[in-house]
């Protein structure tokens, strides 16, 4: 079962003497904590590198382990546990199910684990691998015939299921997530919810519109250098309207274009800050984030600072001269 303390706990089978290692990793990692038997393939040591996410109702893994096996057994089973497991991994899984039969998920692609229900799922290739266990109780009165869906039913092509992967992927990067878990857990059921077929509009839920707006603000961020990036844009890339997108940033008291222009602001006026940087030319900068109109960037540089860029530079200059 889901512990209910809410922390960040990390593991690594680094930190364990190496003549311990085989039989911690096996006990309990595996049938303790995971509730899973591990059988190493063959030739490949068991390596286990994972930092756990413990939040309210489900708990969120993220890490790397040699190639392996795990196998949900039917002495394992007498714990009465009946969550359900997201998994991911870099090079997919092969996994049989009694009575359901084989499967195989792509690359990057989650698998469905009841934990009430016997399986067996391996991987060749798990550099990095990522898992969400929650509760079942949490989908439930959201998703229709919940036990009926397929173990490989999440696919990449679903939005939601981007969604998803991208939120959790973003939340275990996170420096102090603890703080936020009751928020993160209402936003993981939301987008839970899509993903397994319970939402399919936009006018979704909060978990949802803040996981979309936390990937749009990230495309943004990998994407200031293009002078044409606009909502419409962005829209395509996600496939939702470039209305919608607009209203996400609006519900923040802001704008997709001010959003936009405060991230290109702020990336200018880092380098201008990092003695590194002191010989590059300014409008290379500014240019190198989309900014076209040297007069635009300037008068938007001074309303937001308060200075002229070459003042903003001028003190660094001074800065690093009065440390030298």
């Amino acid at each position: 079962m889901l512990p209910d303390v809410n922390e960040v706990a990390s593991f690594s089978t680094d930190d364990i003497p190496e003549h311990h290692r085989d039989e911690f990793i096996r006990d309990f990692y595996g049938r303790i904590l995971m509730r899973l038997q591990i059988k190493p393939h063959q030739d490949h040591p068991l390596k286990f590198s994972a930092t756990t996410l413990i939040l309210p109702d489900m708990m969120c893994t993220m890490g790397s382990v040699s190639p392996m096996t795990w196998d949900r057994t039917l002495d394992l089973m007498n714990d009465d546990n009946d969550d359900i497991v997201l998994s991911w991994n870099r090079g997919g899984y092969r996994f049989t199910m009694p009575g359901r039969g084989d499967f195989e998920t792509k690359p990057g692609t989650a698998a469905i684990l009841p934990m009430d229900r016997r399986f067996s799922i391996s991987t060749e290739d798990s550099q990095w691998t990522m898992a969400l266990q929650f509760k079942r109780s949490l989908l439930a009165p959201l998703v229709k015939n919940l036990d009926d869906l397929s173990p490989d039913s999440i696919g990449l092509d679903l939005p939601a299921h981007r969604l998803l992967f991208d939120y959790l992927w973003s939340v275990l990067h996170m420096s102090s997530p603890a703080a936020l878990t009751p928020m993160i857990s209402r936003h993981v059921t939301d987008i839970l919810a899509a993903a397994f077929g319970g939402i399919r509009n936009e006018a979704s839920p909060p978990g949802i519109r803040a996981a979309r707006l936390a990937a749009i603000k990230q495309y943004i961020v990998h994407n200031l250098h293009d002078p044409k990036l606009s909502a419409e844009q962005v829209s395509r890339k996600f496939e939702i309207s470039a209305r919608y997108i607009r209203l996400l940033f609006a519900e923040e008291g802001t704008s997709f274009s001010d959003y936009v222009t405060e991230q290109r602001l702020a990336y200018v006026h880092s380098c201008l800050t990092d003695r590194r940087q002191i010989l590059r030319r300014i409008a290379d900068i500014a240019f190198e984030v989309g900014f076209t109109e040297p007069s635009t960037f300037y008068r938007q540089f001074r309303l937001r600072y308060g200075m002229a860029p070459t003042d903003v530079r001028h003190l660094t200059v001074l800065t690093t001269l009065g440390e030298n």
